[in-house]
């Protein structure tokens, strides 16, 4: 387990009584640590767990020169105490080559996956224990004269709160790996490198959502879906589409990253919506009350998402033909008429 005590939970959340019973958090602790082994690669989770424990961890590589090591498809130059990555070094990362292993620490990693998991499970431990389960049924037991039950809203905001933090650990975290040779040689990492929207900053600047490593990582498989789809759109030499003008990769990343979201919406119901995604959609009510948008305010964004992503992926086309001196395509982009309407606009 990477947590190992209350009074860790304690120093993570700055909530959880560090004289709790650890054992009674312990399988909700287990669980947690689970799910984001999915998240992030068992091996991987396998090893921040040792590391948090002060345990060395290796890795094997090969090198040709002595110098440069490779791990997966990466390149790693140590220097003493130093990981570089192309010229830099990360934060947070230390490495250091005793014979071909390559023994790591990544102290940013480990915390903020702590921290992820503190937050859940201490979300999900408060849920459980609101109320007391004894052989004699569920009960509510309170001290009438120095305590009160706090209002609906009040857990409501305290559940979002947790979920909020929950969400920026898991965004540290994924950070703090993406120059991790242990998260290179991952298969999630494989998957992320065949995409032509490459990470979240990416996906940020090309579509206007939050830059969020972890609502990236929900949309992984709308964007390989979508950028199967624009692929066939764009039709022979999508493979080459790096070696392409900036223009034509510009407008297939834009193509790409709409039509991900657009995906994701209509297949993903309100409640289970990444956070990140889900603030488009979040009005402030005032005072301590949010309101979710209604379904059909939903509908007319996935809409607008799917319109935008036509055009980009025409303009794909055409910027491709342009450079191909054939004729070039000409595309425009038609209004969403009501059904109900008598007439249409043009």
């Amino acid at each position: 387990m990477i947590i190992k005590s209350a009074e860790q939970i304690r120093n993570l959340t700055g909530s959880y009584y560090a004289n709790n019973d650890f054992e009674k958090i312990r399988s909700t602790l287990m669980a947690v640590e689970d799910e984001i082994a999915d998240i992030i690669g068992r091996k991987v989770m396998e090893s921040l767990a040792e590391e948090s424990q002060n345990q060395e961890v290796t890795i094997s590589f090969t090198t040709e020169d002595g110098k440069v090591l490779k791990i997966g498809d990466k390149e790693f130059v140590v220097e003493g105490d130093t990981l570089k990555i192309g010229g830099y070094s990360p934060y947070g990362i230390i490495g250091r080559v005793e014979g071909d292993t390559l023994k790591i620490s990544n102290s940013r990693a480990v915390y903020a996956c702590q921290q992820a998991v503190a937050y859940m499970a201490t979300m999900r431990f408060y849920r459980l224990n609101d109320i007391s389960h004894e052989n004699a049924g569920r009960k509510v037991k309170i001290d009438k004269e120095n305590e009160a039950r706090p209002f609906e809203w009040q857990l409501a905001r305290d559940d979002r709160a947790h979920l909020e933090e929950y969400y920026r650990a898991l965004d540290r975290l994924i950070r703090a790996l993406e120059p991790d040779p242990r998260f290179i040689v991952t298969d999630i990492w494989k998957r992320m490198d065949a995409l032509i929207v490459k990470d979240a900053d990416s996906l940020a600047y090309l579509t206007g959502l939050d830059p969020s490593p972890w609502l990236y990582l929900r949309l992984m498989p709308y964007l390989s879906e979508s950028q199967h789809f624009v692929a066939k759109a764009y039709g022979e030499g999508f493979s080459q589409i790096g070696d392409a003008s900036e223009d034509i990769q510009h407008a297939a990343q834009m193509a790409v990253g709409l039509g991900a979201i657009a995906l994701m919406g209509r297949r993903t119901s309100l409640q289970t919506l990444p956070y990140g995604l889900m603030k488009i959609f979040e009005s402030d009510g005032g005072g301590n009350r949010k309101e979710a948008a209604a379904l059909d305010r939903l509908d007319d964004y996935l809409k607008r998402l799917s319109r935008e992503q036509h055009y980009w992926t025409e303009e794909m086309k055409r910027l491709r033909d342009e450079d191909m001196d054939a004729e070039p395509a000409v595309h425009l982009q038609m209004p969403d008429n009501d059904p109900h309407n008598k007439f249409m606009r043009v």
